[in-house]
Protein backbone atom coordinates (compact mmCIF):
# COMPACT_ATOMS: atom_id res chain seq x y z
CA UNK A 1 0.00 0.00 0.00
CA UNK A 2 1.52 3.53 -0.84
CA UNK A 3 2.54 6.07 2.08
CA UNK A 4 1.59 9.26 2.45
CA UNK A 5 4.45 11.44 1.98
CA UNK A 6 2.63 14.56 4.12
CA UNK A 7 0.55 14.81 6.92
CA UNK A 8 -2.62 17.14 6.60
CA UNK A 9 -4.05 19.08 9.45
CA UNK A 10 -7.57 21.19 9.79
CA UNK A 11 -8.55 23.88 12.17
CA UNK A 12 -11.92 24.84 13.04
CA UNK A 13 -13.42 27.00 15.82
CA UNK A 14 -16.69 28.52 17.35
CA UNK A 15 -17.31 30.29 20.20
CA UNK A 16 -20.74 32.18 21.69
CA UNK A 17 1.78 33.53 35.52
CA UNK A 18 2.79 33.01 38.54
CA UNK A 19 5.15 30.70 39.31
CA UNK A 20 3.21 28.65 41.62
CA UNK A 21 0.73 28.09 39.15
CA UNK A 22 2.87 26.42 36.57
CA UNK A 23 4.40 24.44 39.04
CA UNK A 24 1.28 23.48 39.77
CA UNK A 25 0.68 23.27 36.02
CA UNK A 26 3.47 21.20 36.32
CA UNK A 27 2.77 18.90 38.99
CA UNK A 28 -0.17 18.01 37.67
CA UNK A 29 1.15 17.12 34.56
CA UNK A 30 3.22 14.40 36.21
CA UNK A 31 0.33 12.96 38.43
CA UNK A 32 -0.69 10.02 36.85
CA UNK A 33 -4.17 11.09 35.47
CA UNK A 34 -6.16 8.03 37.39
CA UNK A 35 -4.91 10.11 40.26
CA UNK A 36 -7.26 13.19 38.85
CA UNK A 37 -10.40 12.92 41.03
CA UNK A 38 -12.19 15.73 38.89
CA UNK A 39 -12.48 14.09 35.62
CA UNK A 40 -13.31 10.92 34.02
CA UNK A 41 -10.90 8.81 32.80
CA UNK A 42 -11.03 6.41 30.14
CA UNK A 43 -8.61 3.64 31.31
CA UNK A 44 -6.34 1.71 29.21
CA UNK A 45 -7.24 -1.89 29.98
CA UNK A 46 -10.94 -0.89 28.85
CA UNK A 47 -10.23 -0.37 25.02
CA UNK A 48 -10.76 -2.61 23.11
CA UNK A 49 -8.47 -2.02 20.28
CA UNK A 50 -5.69 -0.20 18.80
CA UNK A 51 -7.63 3.01 17.86
CA UNK A 52 -9.22 3.20 21.21
CA UNK A 53 -5.69 3.69 22.55
CA UNK A 54 -4.25 5.98 20.07
CA UNK A 55 -7.30 8.20 21.55
CA UNK A 56 -6.31 7.92 24.96
CA UNK A 57 -2.35 8.62 23.96
CA UNK A 58 -3.52 11.73 21.91
CA UNK A 59 -5.54 12.99 25.12
CA UNK A 60 -2.15 12.54 27.23
CA UNK A 61 -0.34 14.45 24.49
CA UNK A 62 -2.75 17.63 24.80
CA UNK A 63 -2.81 17.50 28.28
CA UNK A 64 1.14 17.66 28.62
CA UNK A 65 1.23 20.22 25.76
CA UNK A 66 -1.60 22.31 28.20
CA UNK A 67 0.98 21.94 31.20
CA UNK A 68 4.26 22.46 29.25
CA UNK A 69 5.64 25.57 30.67
CA UNK A 70 7.53 26.51 27.51
CA UNK A 71 4.04 27.59 26.11
CA UNK A 72 2.70 29.44 29.24
CA UNK A 73 2.78 32.83 27.35
CA UNK A 74 -0.16 31.88 25.61
CA UNK A 75 -1.61 30.23 28.82
CA UNK A 76 -0.65 32.15 31.41
CA UNK A 77 -0.17 29.57 33.04
CA UNK A 78 -4.04 29.40 33.42
CA UNK A 79 -4.64 25.94 31.19
CA UNK A 80 -5.91 23.17 33.17
CA UNK A 81 -6.40 19.09 32.10
CA UNK A 82 -8.81 18.92 29.97
CA UNK A 83 -11.78 16.78 30.98
CA UNK A 84 -12.46 13.75 28.78
CA UNK A 85 -16.10 13.69 27.46
CA UNK A 86 -17.44 10.26 26.19
CA UNK A 87 -19.93 12.23 23.97
CA UNK A 88 -17.33 14.39 22.06
CA UNK A 89 -15.34 11.62 21.66
CA UNK A 90 -18.02 9.70 19.93
CA UNK A 91 -18.50 12.95 17.59
CA UNK A 92 -15.11 12.78 17.01
CA UNK A 93 -14.84 9.50 16.03
CA UNK A 94 -17.60 9.45 13.96
CA UNK A 95 -16.14 11.93 11.66
CA UNK A 96 -12.92 10.47 11.79
CA UNK A 97 -14.44 6.90 10.43
CA UNK A 98 -16.72 9.19 7.88
CA UNK A 99 -13.41 10.92 6.79
CA UNK A 100 -11.40 7.34 6.41
CA UNK A 101 -14.42 5.80 4.59
CA UNK A 102 -15.03 8.45 2.00
CA UNK A 103 -11.85 9.29 1.63
CA UNK A 104 -12.15 12.65 2.40
CA UNK A 105 -10.54 15.57 4.50
CA UNK A 106 -13.00 18.35 6.12
CA UNK A 107 -14.55 19.82 8.69
CA UNK A 108 -17.39 19.57 7.08
CA UNK A 109 -19.67 16.20 7.21
CA UNK A 110 -20.41 14.41 4.11
CA UNK A 111 -24.35 15.51 5.04
CA UNK A 112 -22.86 19.08 5.22
CA UNK A 113 -22.60 19.60 9.03
CA UNK A 114 -20.53 21.79 10.93
CA UNK A 115 -18.09 20.77 13.97
CA UNK A 116 -20.02 22.77 15.76
CA UNK A 117 -23.69 21.22 14.38
CA UNK A 118 -22.13 17.83 14.85
CA UNK A 119 -21.52 18.58 19.18
CA UNK A 120 -24.76 20.42 19.30
CA UNK A 121 -26.49 17.29 17.50
CA UNK A 122 -25.22 14.70 19.89
CA UNK A 123 -27.05 16.76 22.80
CA UNK A 124 -24.43 18.38 24.24
CA UNK A 125 -24.79 22.22 25.26
CA UNK A 126 -21.63 24.10 25.23
CA UNK A 127 -20.39 27.72 25.25
CA UNK A 128 -17.31 27.33 22.88
CA UNK A 129 -16.54 24.55 20.29
CA UNK A 130 -13.40 23.63 18.69
CA UNK A 131 -12.42 21.13 16.29
CA UNK A 132 -8.98 19.91 15.12
CA UNK A 133 -8.68 17.53 12.35
CA UNK A 134 -5.19 15.64 11.03
CA UNK A 135 -4.38 12.58 8.82
CA UNK A 136 -1.01 11.58 9.29
CA UNK A 137 0.94 8.26 10.28
CA UNK A 138 0.39 9.08 14.04
CA UNK A 139 -0.75 10.84 16.52
CA UNK A 140 2.43 11.88 17.78
CA UNK A 141 3.11 13.32 14.37
CA UNK A 142 -0.14 14.91 14.46
CA UNK A 143 0.59 16.89 17.66
CA UNK A 144 3.96 17.85 17.04
CA UNK A 145 2.16 19.21 13.82
CA UNK A 146 -0.42 21.08 15.49
CA UNK A 147 1.66 22.72 18.12
CA UNK A 148 4.17 23.88 15.54
CA UNK A 149 2.25 26.25 13.67
CA UNK A 150 2.36 29.95 15.15
CA UNK A 151 1.90 31.68 18.53
CA UNK A 152 -1.60 33.65 19.11
CA UNK A 153 -2.92 32.76 16.15
CA UNK A 154 -6.53 30.90 16.02
CA UNK A 155 -4.93 27.76 14.65
CA UNK A 156 -4.61 24.32 16.08
CA UNK A 157 -2.25 25.48 18.73
CA UNK A 158 -4.26 27.75 20.03
CA UNK A 159 -7.65 25.39 19.80
CA UNK A 160 -5.22 22.76 22.12
CA UNK A 161 -3.76 25.82 24.53
CA UNK A 162 -7.44 27.84 25.03
CA UNK A 163 -7.78 28.22 28.35
CA UNK A 164 -11.51 28.23 28.01
CA UNK A 165 -11.95 24.82 27.01
CA UNK A 166 -12.78 22.19 29.94
CA UNK A 167 -13.50 19.31 27.79
CA UNK A 168 -12.16 17.47 24.66
CA UNK A 169 -12.68 14.21 23.00
CA UNK A 170 -10.84 12.23 20.25
CA UNK A 171 -11.74 10.05 17.43
CA UNK A 172 -9.35 8.02 15.41
CA UNK A 173 -9.92 5.65 12.27
CA UNK A 174 -7.77 4.35 10.12
CA UNK A 175 -7.95 4.59 6.46
CA UNK A 176 -7.39 2.02 3.95
CA UNK A 177 -4.09 2.59 3.39
CA UNK A 178 -3.05 2.18 6.99
CA UNK A 179 -2.85 6.50 7.58
CA UNK A 180 -4.74 7.99 10.56
CA UNK A 181 -7.54 9.96 10.70
CA UNK A 182 -7.88 11.65 13.91
CA UNK A 183 -10.48 14.96 15.28
CA UNK A 184 -10.47 16.46 18.16
CA UNK A 185 -13.18 17.55 19.54
CA UNK A 186 -12.69 20.56 22.29
CA UNK A 187 -15.73 22.94 24.23
CA UNK A 188 -16.44 24.71 27.03
CA UNK A 189 -19.37 23.15 28.66
CA UNK A 190 -22.55 24.76 29.76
Amino acid sequence: MPTPTRCAIRFASHAKRSAATILAALLLALLPASSLPSQTVPQRASFQNRTSQLELQMWELINRDRADPSYSSETRGRAPALQWDDRLAAVARMHSEEMARNGYFSHEGADGSSPANRVSMAGIKWRSTGENIANCRGVSEAESLFMNEPKFQQNHRWNILNVNYTHVGVGVARAPDGSLYITQEFAQLR
